[in-house]
C-alpha cells in the first residue's frame, strides 16, 4: 500500500483470476490442451500508519483452486478445492520521504490437507494453504519524474524465504521454493473533465526455486521435479479516482517470457479488479 499520514487506515478488496493454460517445457511452448488450471482469490489487505516512520499491514485471502485433466480419448477428471488462504503480516519503515523497507511473515491460515471427492489427498499445489511459516522481506519507493511533475517511476521487490509443512500427506515434509519479485514500472495522472484516472504499466520479474520434499523419515528432501522456474510479465492496469479517499482499479497481466523447470502448467492471463479505501485520522481532517 502507498505511503499514508501518521494514524490513517487503507483497506484494498479485490478479485483476482489467474489462468493457467498453457504447458511449457523449458522455454518450449507444448501443443497440449489436456491440462488447465484456474485459481480464484478475493483478497482483502488493510494497513495503519502508526507515526511517520512505521506502518504495518495485513493480508488475508479466500481462494479456490480448480484444476482440469482431459485426457487423449478418455473423460476429462475435474478436481477443485476452496477454503481461506494463509495470511500476511508486513511491518514497513520508512527510511527516506518515499521509499520503505518491511519485514514479515506469512501465517499457515489455510487448510493444506485436503482429499479429492474419494477422500485421496490433494498435492500442495491444490491446497489452498501451504502448512508452513514464511519469512518475507520488502522494499518499494517511488520517484517523481521531474520533467512531467504527474508521472511517477514505481518499484519494489518481495523475497520469500519459505518454511516446512512437516504434516504433507500425513507424515511427509514439503517445502514451497523460495520467492523472488522484482517490480518496475511507471504510473501517470490523467484527468477528463472531473474524472481523474492513473494509468500505469508496470513489468514482473519472478523467480522461484524447486519445491522440496521429504517422503519419509529415512529419506533426505529432495527436489520436487516440474516446480521452479523464472518469469517476466507485462502488467497495464488503471485506476480511478471517486473521491480522494476512494479508487477502483483493474490490471491485466501478461507473460512475456518463461523459463520452467522441465514440463510445468503456466500462467496464461491474470486479471485483477478491487477497490482501496482510505480512512483518515481527525487530525488530516482538520490540516486539509
Amino acid at each position: 500500500m502507498p505511503i499514508s499520514e501518521e494514524g490513517n487506515w487503507q483497506f484494498s478488496l479485490n478479485y483476482d483470476l489467474n489462468v493457467l493454460n498453457t504447458l511449457k517445457d523449458g522455454t518450449n511452448t507444448l501443443s497440449d490442451n489436456t491440462r488447465k488450471r484456474t485459481t480464484h482469490s478475493i483478497m482483502t489487505q488493510a494497513g495503519y500508519t502508526l507515526n511517520d516512520r512505521f506502518s504495518v499491514e495485513t493480508f488475508f485471502s479466500f481462494v479456490r483452486q480448480e484444476r482440469k485433466i482431459t485426457p487423449i480419448g478418455q473423460p476429462a477428471t475435474f478436481t477443485a478445492t476452496d477454503g481461506i488462504g494463509d495470511a500476511v503480516l508486513l511491518l514497513k519503515y520508512q527510511f527516506l520521504k518515499n521509499f520503505q523497507v518491511g519485514a514479515g511473515f506469512k501465517a499457515p491460515l489455510g487448510p493444506s490437507d485436503l482429499s479429492n471427492e474419494i477422500g485421496i489427498p490433494l498435492n500442495a499445489d491444490l491446497q489452498p494453504g501451504s502448512g508452513a511459516w514464511d519469512i518475507l522481506y520488502w522494499i518499494g519507493g517511488r520517484q517523481t519524474i521531474k520533467s512531467r511533475p504527474s508521472m511517477t517511476a514505481i518499484g519494489s521487490a518481495i523475497f520469500r524465504s519459505t518454511g516446512q509443512n512437516k504434516k504433507y500427506f500425513g507424515n511427509q515434509v514439503y517445502e514451497f521454493g523460495d520467492e523472488l519479485q522484482i517490480n518496475l514500472g511507471i504510473a501517470d495522472r490523467i484527468t477528463l473533465g472531473s474524472l481523474i484516472f492513473d494509468p500505469s504499466l508496470s513489468f514482473k520479474y519472478r523467480h522461484v526455486a524447486a519445491d522440496k520434499n521429504k517422503a519419509d523419515n529415512t529419506s533426505d528432501i529432495k527436489p520436487v521435479p516440474s516446480t521452479g522456474g523464472e518469469w517476466v510479465f507485462i502488467r497495464p492496469a488503471i485506476s480511478y479516482l471517486l473521491s480522494p479517499a476512494t479508487s477502483f482499479q483493474a490490471n491485466v497481466q501478461l507473460p512475456l517470457y518463461a523459463k520452467l523447470v522441465n514440463t510445468q502448467v503456466t500462467p496464461t492471463y491474470r486479471i485483477n479488479v478491487g477497490a482501496t479505501f482510505l480512512i483518515k485520522n481527525k487530525k488530516s481532517y482538520e490540516i486539509d
